[in-house]
């Protein structure tokens, strides 16, 4: 009998050097795993001569030599617990899914890509655009909200970055992470900051909420959270004139008839 097979693969380091080595020269470390005959690596930004790493040293895991200088220790003990948690998070990720490690899994722990949340770390502002594209390559919508859209998804990220609100990266937050509440923030900065008026607002808002509309379908926001979210519309109170009379209920004068008219042609939105 051959030797079981493992459920989850270990990882280890390798320098990563040319064909022809120059000695001079320093060269990436790179954590490595491999499953079903794929090799996955990633960098991990440590930088060192080829003179100075020993691949036999850890147990074949790679080390670098006390040659590097004083703080080849430190640097080691640095690579250990790197790879000493990856190897823990690939154990934990199988007793919660037994038999489903595969290279993207893996890849997706290496990129620090969560897999196991429920929008499987999927970036809000690309769902969005994926969403846009799939909608106007299918004449859906046309070429001019299209690109209004996209647009919309620039000043997000703006709004992530400058209220420090990106849950991963300081401009981009996973669908799962989008509430009412930073909808309501993200209102509150385009109009005080952009000083944008509300009808301006509720264009903005309308990828954003037919995306998180589909991600409650997919499962990646919760329904609960994707009501209040799709209520986040600003209501905006038409006026018919400059000087409103108050209207009894019974007939229009013909001065309000005339700037109920003069509304409609003006009025953009459809439902209105």
């Amino acid at each position: 009998m051959g030797r079981p097979k493992r459920l989850y693969p270990l990882g280890k380091y390798r320098l990563r050097t040319p064909k022809t080595i120059d000695k001079s020269k320093t060269y990436s470390i790179e954590l490595e795993y491999t499953w079903n005959r794929q090799v996955l690596r990633k960098s991990a930004n440590i930088f060192v001569k080829a003179a100075d790493w020993n691949q036999n040293g850890n147990q074949g895991r790679g080390e670098i030599r006390s040659s590097y200088g004083n703080e080849y220790k430190r640097l080691n003990k640095v690579l250990m617990e790197r790879v000493d948690t990856m190897d823990a998070q690939l154990a934990e990720y199988n007793i919660k899914h037994p038999n489903q490690i595969t290279a993207e899994v893996i890849a997706g722990f290496l990129s620090h890509k969560p897999l196991t949340r429920k929008d499987q770390g999927k970036d809000f502002a690309e769902f969005v655009l994926e969403r846009l594209e799939s909608e106007y390559s299918r004449h859906k919508i046309g070429r001019s909200r299209y690109k209004n859209g996209i647009c919309c998804m620039n000043v997000f990220t703006i709004f992530l970055r400058a209220t420090n609100q990106g849950t991963y990266e300081k401009d981009k937050i996973y669908v799962g992470d989008i509430t009412p509440e930073l909808i309501d923030g993200y209102i509150t900065w385009r109009r005080d900051i952009r000083q944008n008026g509300d009808e301006t607002i509720n264009h903005s808002l309308t990828p954003i909420l037919k995306a998180c509309s589909y991600a409650a379908e997919l499962g990646m926001i919760e329904q609960s959270v994707n009501a209040r979210i799709q209520d986040m519309m600003i209501v905006t109170k038409p006026s018919l004139s400059d000087e409103e009379s108050e209207f009894d209920g019974k007939a229009l004068t013909k001065e309000q008839m005339d700037a109920l008219l003069e509304y409609y042609k003006n009025c953009k939105e459809p439902r209105r």
